[in-house]
């Protein structure tokens, strides 16, 4: 690209990030919630070595149903249920006992829903059940080739599971996005992980980065270089200007990407919408934010057992709904730090004030 042209892009963008910097500011005093996910359990069938909740087949909590409906219903009353987004996750949501109880309820009071699920427990039969309880969206993580795949999530034959469960729900007419989260072991995989996913007949691919948060912080080894990263913004990029296959290709939603990146990987600019489009519950019933974010008490913003979750949600989340940049002495010396407001909410260092990650120092300094 010639450099009046970057410029000319560069010029477009920061126009942009100007107006989306005040549409954040709106948000910050009037939040829009938009997807409430909901932790069912925190067991999970596999052990994946990336698990941001750290879940496993020994966790056994799960979400109390008379609770969560009771809060569900609360919030039907409270806000326009066509408006909000359930997503069940966990662990493995299909594990909670009374799962298709919760749909049910979910679904009557009018709420959308979707799930994410590692996919191996869903069969044919599976499928079609969700797909009469009107399944929006499935999200399945499939993180390589079968090899690396099952490397990172440390049960054998889980691959071919999944990839079976792909299948099925297509059948079923459900809509497939499919996330792969990208470190050192599987970088080298994408060109024949993209081949792959063309021939699902999926509606997304979504690409991520290994964060570190979670399990992952045991494997810090495996955390992409500065080179690595471009290389797969690189991917992406290219990717989603390829005809022949009609999947979409995008990023995550993590991270502002710096001039360069932003609206090149994916639909719109980098917000986090921790606190501002999105909120859950925990399986103990706790109130909380992305469950993403690392679990710390502070951060808990009540309990459904003794609060409203809508009169949580407009009262409280002071601390996803401030500038974090000006808590971090990197940040608040940034140009760009309006774009990002300290960047991921689920990546900030909150016993010191700054991120774990910064993509953006990553790409134009050489360092984190």
């Amino acid at each position: 690209m010639s450099n009046e042209l970057l410029l000319k892009k560069i010029e477009i963008k920061s126009r942009d990030m100007d107006r989306l910097s005040e549409y954040r500011r709106g948000l910050l005093s009037n939040p829009r919630l938009t997807y409430l996910f909901v932790e069912l359990t925190e067991q999970c069938n596999l052990n994946c070595l990336h698990c941001g909740s750290s879940c496993n087949q020994s966790k056994k909590q799960y979400i109390d149903t008379k609770l969560l409906l009771d809060a569900i219903r609360k919030l039907a009353n409270d806000c326009n249920p066509k408006g909000v987004m359930v997503c069940l996750t966990g662990g493995e949501p299909l594990l909670h006992p009374d799962f298709f109880l919760i749909v049910k309820e979910i679904v009557d009071l009018g709420f959308s829903w979707g799930m994410t699920t590692n996919g191996t427990l869903i069969d044919r039969d599976m499928a079609v059940k969700l797909k009469t309880y009107n399944l929006k969206s499935v999200t399945i993580s499939i993180d390589g080739l079968k090899e690396s795949h099952e490397w990172l999530r440390r049960v054998d034959n889980c691959f071919e599971a999944s990839m079976e469960a792909v299948s099925f729900l297509n059948e079923a007419g459900i809509l497939v996005q499919i996330t792969t989260v990208v470190h050192k072991k599987n970088i080298s995989e994408l060109d024949d992980m993209y081949k792959l996913m063309c021939g699902l007949n999926i509606a997304s691919w979504r690409v991520i980065n290994l964060e570190p948060i979670g399990r992952a912080n045991e494997s810090k080894d495996l955390l992409l270089s500065k080179e690595e990263i471009i290389y797969l913004l690189d991917f992406i990029k290219n990717k989603r200007y390829d005809n022949s296959c009609p999947m979409d290709v995008r990023f995550g939603c993590s991270h502002y990407l710096s001039y360069e990146y932003e609206h090149e990987v994916r639909d719109n600019y980098f917000i986090c919408g921790s606190g501002i489009y999105v909120g859950s519950i925990l399986c103990n019933g706790d109130i909380y934010s992305c469950l993403d974010i690392e679990r710390r008490k502070e951060l808990v913003q009540g309990n459904i057992k003794t609060d409203r979750f809508y009169d949580v949600w407009i009262n409280r989340f002071k601390e996803f709904r401030a500038d974090r940049a000006k808590l971090s002495e990197k940040c608040s010396k940034c140009s760009e730090r309006s774009f990002c407001n300290g960047d991921a909410a689920h990546t900030w260092d909150y016993d010191n004030n700054e991120p774990l990650l910064c993509v953006k120092c990553l790409l134009t300094e050489g360092n984190n």
